[in-house]
């Protein structure tokens, strides 16, 4: 199943980011340099990629949390889902615990609450 990034944080990102680069470069059309263009631009490409790629996966017996830039994916095995207040805990045969570095204010809210039916189970 995957698990979207909250949209709400992906546009607040990207229109952070652009009225950044927006007055950044109004200031370097009347002639002053500000550095508002470049550090504007990374809030808008995080805000596209929250907006265009999926948070986490979950899969049968593992979770996949790929990076928000590159290819680089983490995976954490389970046995059994737990949810513990806004988290989710990956339960291993052995009963050992690991938590899932994934947080529910950042999810999807729809694809939060599909999740967690799942993992109450």
């Amino acid at each position: 199943m995957k698990v979207r990034y909250n949209p709400v944080v992906g546009i607040v990102a990207l229109v952070l980011g652009a009225v950044c680069v927006f007055l950044g470069l109004w200031l370097a059309l009347l002639g002053e340099f500000s550095p508002a263009v470049v550090a504007g631009l990374m809030p808008m490409l995080i805000g596209i990629l929250y907006l265009v790629r999926p948070y986490f996966w979950v899969y049968p017996t593992f979770v996949e949390v790929p990076a928000v830039v590159g290819p680089v994916k983490r995976e954490f095995r389970f046995q059994a889902l737990e949810l513990d207040g806004g988290k989710l805990i990956a339960v291993n045969p052995d009963g050992t615990r690991k938590r899932v570095p994934v947080a529910r204010w950042l999810a999807h809210s729809g694809d939060w609450a599909a999740v967690t039916v799942n993992a109450q189970r």
